[in-house]
């Protein structure tokens, strides 16, 4: 819960803040006519940006982006492939360009391996063990503003913070339970901590993630975010999608999408504050047979007891992931198909929230037995210009591809 003083700057903050917006609303509708149509309203003196289903154009914007191809890292590469990268985990990109591959958790060797902007192979670090700089149980995260990549010990709640070269700088113990499945902490650059914890849920066979801001204390400051997922085994029934929530982070921003709430992206700042809620009207697209099929095909070996409680819903969520350049436009990703096969549309918000545009693009996602983009969240990032999505080959292999972004 927020303290006394806090909670008196956040009124002060949020009744300023009101009177703000009320005339940059006013401006707006009588200045600039390219934004009177964007529709701006006020809920507990947070901004609701409500957008459209068509991208607007605004003045001082670009219109469009296209993607250029610029580099394929292919898995299934021998001189790759023999490094034991056919199994990857995810992957980042530092600010400098350099492409950081996870393997499998249970690989035996180097869990990470470095690659240069140009794709070639650099090094490997983070061995998998019980030894100093060692991982036994890792759980990767993403790179922060220091280019430093964090790697948790999962279930031991310890933090191991290895620099761009791959040497160990920190090891800290978070003091704090975070669980095993699907837990994440990302240091954040004012020094607290995002942190995502699995937690027993209240129902038989449910276990709660919680999204929360903890101080450089390991304080809870805020919980941003919870949402339920289904224990197979246990649940009475189960439903396919999995419900779920997205996250990411830039430019001093955190931006969570629930399912829950439909196309509404929630954009807090580090201290945990609410600022801003995007939403954009759509049509919920329709679950298919032929992703019933995929599923089925998947389940095969499954245990009828599992089966049997498998059902689909009508339609998919409003969106299955999110993320966000460093120019400070977000993205995310829907389940309307796109130009070509195994292509979705991804809807692109400027650094106010508003719709300027989509793309469409082939990228993997970690499992469809999940929406969106859960348990883990490293198949696409873009930085510098750039955009790296992780894609599947028709005989299986995975590529990273790296797209040249050209805004127009």
């Amino acid at each position: 819960m927020y303290g006394g003083n806090r909670y008196e700057d956040e009124k002060a903050f949020q009744m300023s803040k009101q009177i703000t917006l009320i005339l940059s609303l006013f401006c707006i509708g009588a200045c600039a006519p390219t934004q009177s149509h964007v529709e701006r309203t006020i809920d507990n003196g947070v901004e609701v940006i409500v957008n459209r289903e068509q991208p607007y154009i605004m003045k001082g914007e670009p219109k469009s982006l296209s993607l250029q191809e610029e580099l394929i890292i292919d898995l299934e590469k021998e001189s790759i492939a023999s490094l034991g990268l056919t199994d990857v985990w995810g992957f980042d990109v530092n600010s400098e360009g350099y492409i950081y591959f996870f393997k499998s958790p249970l690989s035996q060797d180097d869990l990470v391996l470095k690659f240069d902007p140009q794709g070639n192979y650099v090094s490997s670090f983070a061995r998998r063990g019980q030894g100093p700089g060692e991982v036994e149980t890792p759980s990767f995260q993403k790179i922060n503003d220091r280019d430093e990549l964090p790697i948790m010990e999962r279930g031991k709640s310890i933090i191991m913070l290895f620099n761009k070269n791959g040497n160990l700088v920190d090891e800290s113990r978070l003091g704090v339970n975070i669980g095993s499945m699907g837990s994440m902490v990302y240091p954040v650059e004012n020094g607290n901590y995002l942190i995502r914890r699995s937690l027993r849920g209240e129902l038989e066979g449910t276990l709660d993630f919680v999204l929360s801001l903890f101080d450089p204390q390991l304080k809870e400051i805020i919980e941003l975010d919870r949402f339920e997922i289904i224990q197979p085994i246990r649940a009475p029934k189960v439903r396919l999608p999995m419900q779920a929530s997205v996250w990411c982070v830039s430019q001093d921003y955190i931006y969570v999408g629930n399912e829950k709430n439909g196309y509404e992206v929630r954009v807090f700042d580090y201290e945990g504050y609410l600022r801003r809620k995007i939403r954009k009207k759509y049509h919920p697209v329709k679950v298919s047979e032929e992703f019933k099929q995929t599923i089925k095909e998947k389940l095969e070996h499954t245990p009828p007891a599992v089966k049997d409680k498998i059902y689909f819903p009508d339609r998919f969520p409003a969106f299955q992931f999110i993320f966000a350049d460093d120019k400070g436009h977000l993205f995310v990703m829907t389940f309307e198909r796109g130009n070509n096969p195994k292509e979705y549309i991804i809807d692109i918000f400027n650094q106010g929230g508003v719709f300027i545009g989509t793309i469409s693009l082939d990228v993997y996602l970690n499992d469809s037995f999940f929406a969106p983009g859960a348990p883990f969240d490293s198949w696409v990032t873009a930085k510098k210009d750039h955009l790296y999505a992780l894609r599947i080959k028709p005989n299986g292999y995975k590529e990273l591809v790296v797209y040249k972004t050209l805004w127009q």
